[in-house]
């Protein structure tokens, strides 16, 4: 059991005000726990943006207990001063604080994650007896890219010391720390648990750019052809997204490989250059979501990728692209459109056309036209399946764009029976108050948008009714983002 961090007054700005009294204390008060109400208060504190001092005074006196679901509502929420605070209350139910941050750390962005290095590092020194500290906490203090935190690591993984915990091998690739990429590539290389050679891989994958790129190829020819035919095929995926990977993958095909290996190396030679068509924004700008998207399926296929929006003129490929092309044979026309309006019936037709223009002169090149991606019948399971657990039994609708014709409400329909909710049509100008009985709930209102637009950023600002939450856009949603990089690099 660890102990709670000793008070720290000095030199932390504001830590004393957390010790007056709070003129409102029913701001603080939670229903029981796996309640409902319970749920949807803690919901709107992770999203309100006033003082957490009530909340720290009630822990304090007692009046609430560091229960999990509260913790992890303010976990991304505090500063520094807060995050040692809460460490001070939390006590002897560290174990409690460990889940919490378990929960909210691994999604949170790198600005929030910050407030809890110091506080963490300072916490776990004076409570560890002997560096390094408990696995459990590691492993939460491994998310924080650091020097000290990467030093940690080591002593906890290096030559000659029995590994635990997997995890901890790619959270050391996450360092980044180049001298660590030896550590890596012998982890993967030697004989042992096989749980152990995959986390070491991915840790490798982790940090790829920053590894002496002699050796990290030698080990990733070896791997690929080890027994483990999924570790071959993880190896034969980095060699891959490394700058000129092409002749080192031609030089696997002349090793003894698993047939299934062998297959995937030569898929990965073949690989076409993309053509991501998306809506875009005003004036042709392309949100940041989607252009995170396409550097992470370029950097997997080893191809690349474009993104062409329909508000801007197509971008024009440079020679890398071409010259892809040439080798792959053709080009892969890819709409991610949700929905079978004007866009996918006119508008995409006239953009293959005038690939097929530009892709003339090059060659006698293949254009593959794929479906709009609103019409895969796995994008479909999985968006059905997220909402079925982000509504958790509460009512749900899913907000489209206006659609006319009969074949757009074929597919409304179609598409609110997979999904087992209501669509609603609801302009790109629509506000909360538009909405109705809606915005007050309770229940889960979804735009059906792959980045922000206008839609999803006017409802996010709204104030919803108790129990009402606005799903963000869905790429943000981290199985939808997974699900598409990974069906977007096993495209031809």
């Amino acid at each position: 059991m660890l102990k709670p961090l000793p008070g720290r007054v000095e030199g932390v700005a504001g830590l004393a005000l957390l010790n007056q009294p709070c003129p409102d204390h029913n701001r603080a008060v939670l229903a029981s726990l796996g309640s409902d109400e319970r749920w949807r208060q803690l919901q709107r504190l992770r999203r309100a943006s006033g003082s957490l001092q009530p909340w720290f005074e009630a822990l304090a006196r007692g009046a609430l207990a560091p229960e999990q679901d509260l913790l992890a509502a303010l976990v991304g929420r505090v500063d520094r001063c807060g995050a040692e605070r809460l460490i001070q209350l939390c006590g002897a139910r560290s174990e409690v604080l460990l889940a919490a941050l378990q929960q909210e750390l691994p999604t949170a962005s790198a600005a929030g994650r910050e407030p809890w290095l110091e506080p963490l590092l300072q916490w776990l020194q004076l409570a560890s007896a002997t560096p390094p500290p408990p696995l459990d906490w590691l492993t939460v203090l491994g998310l924080f890219r650091d020097l000290r935190v990467a030093q940690l690591l080591r002593q906890a993984i290096g030559p000659g010391v029995v590994v635990r915990e997997p995890q901890l091998l790619v959270l050391l690739g996450h360092q980044r720390q180049a001298g660590d990429g030896l550590l890596l590539q012998q982890r993967a290389l030697a004989p042992g648990a096989r749980a152990q050679r995959l986390a070491a891989l991915e840790g490798l994958a982790v940090g790829l750019g920053v590894w002496p790129r002699r050796p990290l190829v030698g080990a990733l020819r070896q791997l690929a052809a080890d027994l483990d035919p999924e570790l071959a095929a993880k190896a034969v995926d980095l060699l891959a997204r490394l700058p000129g990977a092409q002749p080192q993958l031609q030089r696997l095909l002349c090793q003894r490989l698993d047939p299934g290996v062998a297959a995937r190396v030569q898929r990965r030679l073949q690989a076409t250059p993309l053509v991501l068509v998306v809506h875009g924004r005003q004036g042709g700008l392309i949100p940041a979501d989607l252009q995170e998207l396409a550097a992470a399926v370029q950097q997997r296929r080893g191809a690349p990728v474009l993104l062409q929006a329909l508000t801007a003129p197509a971008p024009e490929g440079d020679g890398a692209f071409w010259r892809t092309a040439q080798r792959a044979g053709g080009i892969s026309l890819v709409p991610l459109l949700l929905l079978p309006g004007g866009h996918v019936r006119i508008d995409v037709p006239a953009i293959a056309a005038s690939w097929r223009v530009a892709m003339a002169p090059v060659g006698p090149l293949a254009l593959e036209r794929r479906p709009f991606l609103g019409a895969w019948p796995g994008w479909q399971q999985l968006l059905a399946a997220e909402l079925q657990r982000l509504a958790a039994g509460r009512p749900c609708r899913w907000l489209h764009h206006p659609l006319t014709g009969p074949l757009p409400q074929r597919y409304l329909s179609h598409l609110g029976a997979v999904l087992a909710c209501p669509g609603l049509a609801t302009p790109y100008t629509a506000q909360l108050s538009d909405l109705g009985p809606l915005a007050q709930g309770p229940g889960v209102l979804v735009p059906l948008t792959l980045a922000p637009n206008r839609l999803s950023e006017s409802l996010a600002q709204g104030l919803c009714g108790p129990g009402v939450d606005v799903l963000p856009p869905l790429l943000q949603l981290p199985a939808v983002r997974q699900f598409l990089i990974s069906a977007l690099e096993a495209l031809p």
